[in-house]
């Protein structure tokens, strides 16, 4: 096996989130910063949900912030067709639209990539007010030469989630470094009052322009995954609240 070097994975990394990489035949290379700019339709809110590491949960909380509108909505998941968390979520699959899948869930959409270099997702043939992006930390580390760097250096709303562990905590702290402005923090675990010692001196560290929120986590679905059933009310509920947070104005 071939080794390579941290500095060649990133480059690699954003040569995919400029749509660099495809299957046959590649044509000329298209300068980095050419890419597909993705412009969300007039009105609609868009969120991005942020995985600080893998296995946070980061889909769940992007599903459950979704449904908790009760609004027309949608979830657009930014990662290998590998890795999607919402292979068997929706209610109905729609079929596809260009390099997308779509499924249903009630007043939330789901897509999902079909391959590895899916870019600019497509619009909705009806408008949506709420879209949530669900991407991960690599985002953040990129130069952002990708339609997924584009959204992250306009959206008003940023959601990094993490677990209530050690780690955890350390990586929102680097994720919130690498973002550089405000952002909501969601750890998901026990509530912050239950949290152990050392996570709530890890806590510490974190920049006071990322405000923290709690989210329980599901025994259930740690084992299923996300199925077609509904949400648990307690993930609805910890949704409203982070909802409540996104709707403030800042201070």
């Amino acid at each position: 096996m071939t080794a390579h070097s941290v500095a060649e994975l990133r480059e690699a990394w954003r040569a995919i989130e400029a749509g660099e990489f495809t299957h046959g035949p590649r044509s000329a290379p298209t300068a980095r910063g050419a890419a597909t700019v993705w412009t969300p339709a007039p009105g609609a809110r868009v969120v991005a949900v942020v995985g600080c590491a893998g296995g946070v949960g980061a889909s769940t909380v992007a599903l459950a912030l979704a449904t908790a509108t009760e609004a027309s909505a949608r979830v657009v998941e930014c990662c290998s067709p590998l890795a999607s968390g919402f292979s068997a979520a929706a209610n109905a699959e729609l079929g596809t639209e260009g390099p997308w899948r779509r499924g249903n869930r009630g007043d939330v959409m789901l897509e999902r990539p079909i391959t590895d270099d899916a870019t600019v997702p497509v619009p909705t043939e009806s408008a949506v007010e709420w879209t949530f992006v669900d991407t991960s930390w690599t985002t953040l580390s990129g130069a952002g030469a990708g339609w997924l760097g584009s959204v992250l250096r306009t959206l008003d709303d940023v959601v990094l989630v993490t677990n209530a562990t050690v780690p955890g905590v350390r990586r929102l702290e680097s994720c919130a470094e690498l973002l550089g402005r405000d952002a909501l923090g969601v750890v998901v675990g026990p509530t912050a009052k239950r949290w152990p010692r050392p996570v709530k001196v890890a806590a510490a560290g974190i920049p006071a322009r990322v405000r923290l929120a709690d989210f329980p986590l599901d025994s259930r679905l740690q084992v299923t995954g996300l199925t077609p059933d509904p949400l648990p009310a307690p993930l609805l509920k910890a949704a409203q609240n982070v909802l409540a947070l996104l709707r403030k104005e800042p201070t």
